[in-house]
């Protein structure tokens, strides 16, 4: 049986990764630390860390056991939430939404925990797939996705419409071979936004993304359009993410011929009953898709 205290030291020390900081954090001595995870690994049997000068790497058990250990968090949090009672203005709310989406619903989220104080916002900003997974897995209770489903697990409802821009340098050209030679500035929904917007607009000589080349990579999405207005390439992001850019005398949107929108979609277990608190961000929703 795995020790809950233990397992507890582990999943901060992989937060961290630093010995220190996990002991201050636990109120405990580093020495201490140390201590719970040897004797985690003697438990298991196995070893969970590569170890070397002051920090380490998981090993693959270690991998597989931070995971586990993340999902009983969750559980645990799931099982208070439900013990605590089905009230419509308090407990946690866990949804999952891309980078952009969460720069609009963020600061309304929190509007609304300020007004409900007992109400907790559990955000998670990732891609289609990893959105789907969440919610799959109970990690998240509501998804907002920009791809339709075809899923007998899910319940999925159309929500909104956000146009995708084309956005290069502000003295760019927006020509084909302008955008191959400039590169493209990738993001978690980067490939999918574009192809279907360089689809639309450059049918005689888009294929697929891999004919552009990539000239960076960026997860974060406020960051996107920092190396765009730099001149180190093109990206493409929805409307609401450009509108918040603070430098729009750096950045140009290209005018498309063929205007192109992702459509906006809900998406919670089929057979999982949301908690009436949920009410409260499903009005949310709805302000921002009558605003869209």
């Amino acid at each position: 049986m795995i020790n809950h205290l233990y397992l507890r030291t582990f999943i901060s020390l992989v937060k961290t990764n630093h010995f220190t900081r996990t002991a201050e954090q636990l109120h405990m001595t580093q020495p201490g630390v140390s201590q719970h995870i040897k004797k985690l690994e003697a438990q298991l049997g196995k070893p969970l860390l590569f170890r070397y000068g002051k920090t380490f790497e998981l090993t693959t058990v270690g991998e597989r056991l931070y995971r586990f250990g993340l999902d009983q968090v969750e559980a645990e949090a799931e099982l208070v939430n439900q013990i605590a009672g089905d009230e419509l203005n308090a407990g946690e709310c866990r949804l999952a939404c891309s980078g952009s989406m969460a720069m609009q619903l963020y600061p309304r989220l929190l509007e609304l925990q300020r007004h409900y104080p007992a109400l907790s916002i559990a955000l998670e900003a990732a891609p289609n797939a990893a959105i789907v997974e969440r919610v799959k897995t109970n990690r998240s209770q509501m998804g907002l996705v920009t791809q339709p489903l075809n899923d007998s697990i899910l319940l999925q409802q159309r929500l909104w419409e956000d146009p995708l821009c084309l956005v290069v340098p502000a003295e760019a050209e927006s020509g084909w071979e302008a955008l191959v030679g400039l590169g493209f500035i990738n993001h978690p929904d980067g490939h999918h936004y574009a192809s279907d917007l360089l689809e639309l607009n450059y049918a005689s000589r888009f294929v697929t993304m891999e004919q552009i080349p990539q000239s960076g990579y960026i997860n974060q999405i406020g960051q996107i359009l920092l190396p765009v207005s730099m001149g180190l390439g093109f990206t493409v992001i929805p409307q609401s993410s450009l509108d918040a850019f603070p430098h729009p005398a750096r950045i140009r949107s290209v005018e498309l011929a063929v205007p192109v929108k992702e459509t906006v979609y809900s998406i919670t277990k089929k057979h999982r009953l949301l908690p009436a608190r949920y009410q409260l961000i499903t009005e949310v929703l709805a302000g921002q898709w009558s605003q869209a």
